[in-house]
Formats: C-alpha cells, structure tokens, sequence
C-alpha cells in the first residue's frame, strides 16, 4: 500500500444515522421556521411536568368513576320508584295489570259532593283508586247510567285531577280539559275510547305517591246518575322499564298490554 495516497471507502448506514440529504432537510426546515428549535426545546422542557400533571388527571378521573359508581348503587338501591314504596310481591302483582279503575268514592268534601250514588242533579261525585304502583294512562273509557233511561249525557261533566299534584287542594292538579259526558259515550250507550290529556306535550306519569281521581258534575235538570264506571288504560310497560333501568332489573317484568281498540 503506497503511504499518503488517498483510498475511497463505502459502508451501508447503520440503524440510528442519517444521510447527508435527510440532515439538510431537517436543517432547512429549521432555517424556514423561526423560533420553532426554541418551542422544541420549551416543550421537552415542561415534559416532565405533563407527565406529573397526567398522573394526577388519571386519580382524579378513578376517583370521579368510583364516585359516581356509589351514587349508581344508591339510586338502585334506595330511588327505585317502585321498591321505595312497594315489595316485589306488589310489583309482581301489578306486573300483567293494564287497567285502573276510579271506583272508590271520595267522602266528606261537603258542599255540592254526595257520598254515594246516585248523583241528583246540580251535584258531583268525586272518585279515585286505592295506593297503588305508578303507571301513564292512555286512554280512558267511561260508562254511565242516567235514572229513567236517560240518554243526554251532554248533561254530564267529567274533570281529572292529579292528588297531591303538588298543590294544597283537596281536589288536586287538574288535568286537560273539563270533558262532557258525550266526549265518552254515544246516544245509544255505546263507549268511545278517548287518548288521556297530556301535559306539555309529554305523556302524564302518575307517581306511586299519587293517585287520579274525576269529579263528576250532574249538571241536569231531571234525572239522576245512578252509576259510572270510569276506566283508565294504561302502558303498563313504561313504569317498569324506567323502574328497571334504575334498579338495574330487579323489578317485574310486565307481561304486553291489551289496550282497547
């Protein structure tokens, strides 16, 4: 080998170098950016603070979750609208009902109220159902028998009310409109099943803690009302799916309603 001569030598690159071209790329991509070398460097700068600020983010997070776990399981536990007032026997009773009556008469109102049938004419009758598990009327169907075989049921007046419905009456909330009787029912008797009022446009739930009631006004001249039969259907459904959902389905499964056609 002749000393002092030059020698041309060539290697593949080694994993973690960089080419001549790469390197003034990176170079000029710096010369055109003013100040990004000096973000570069803030940044790696406050990484260990990121870090920091992440690990304490994450407790905070596993603690919010933990927390709002507890307050699921209270809810399920003690805010279940039906376990709150009612044993799952009740609720199992209930669970393939789709009807409720207004047949308990409300006695002692006093004033123009009778406590018991017939209902002469200028008086009302108030009528309501036993305590009982919640449930949203649909529909509601009514059957009346006016003295004589009377047939103007025009004559009658039927308003529904919400007890307690948060107001400090012994009627209660009231609820859509006042109905006359011929809403309900034909001149030849026969029923006509009328969709329940709504409120603000959303179906009305009637709390376990609440009862429906109507008054009804005989506002004849002649006959009197000997009897009524007013029934209230309902989505038994609806109640036990939002009770479900909060109880994570420990309440009763409700076999399908049969709602009148």
């Amino acid at each position: 080998m002749e000393s002092g001569k030059l020698v041309k030598f060539e290697q593949l690159p080694t994993q973690g170098t960089y080419t001549q071209e790469q390197i003034m790329d990176v170079l000029h991509k710096l010369a055109c950016n003013p100040g990004i070398l000096e973000r570069m460097v803030r940044c790696a700068d406050r990484l260990p603070d990121i870090e920091r600020y992440l690990g304490s983010f994450e407790d905070r997070c596993r603690t919010t979750v933990n927390r709002c776990d507890a307050l699921e399981m209270l809810c399920k536990n003690f805010l279940c609208p039906g376990h709150l007032n009612f044993s799952q026997v009740t609720l199992d009773n209930y669970s393939s009902k789709s009807q409720v009556k207004l047949a308990e008469i409300v006695t002692g109102l006093g004033g123009d109220f009778v406590n018991a049938f017939p209902v002469p004419p200028g008086k009302k009758i108030k009528l309501t159902h036993k305590p009982r598990p919640g449930y949203t009327p649909t529909i509601i169907r009514i059957d009346a028998n006016l003295a004589g075989g009377g047939n103007n049921y025009s004559d009658l007046m039927f308003e529904f009310y919400l007890v307690p419905g948060g107001m400090n009456s012994v009627l209660g909330f009231e609820l859509g409109d006042k109905y006359d009787g011929n809403i309900f029912m034909n001149k030849d008797g026969t029923q006509i099943a009328v969709p329940f009022p709504e409120h603000r446009n959303h179906p009305i739930d009637i709390g376990s803690l609440e009862t429906l009631s109507v008054v009804i006004t005989n506002s004849g001249a002649a006959n009197n009302l000997d009897s009524a039969h007013v029934n209230i259907f309902y989505d038994n459904s609806r109640f036990y799916e939002l009770c479900k959902a909060k109880c994570g389905g420990g309440c009763a499964l409700p076999s399908p309603p049969m709602p009148p056609q």
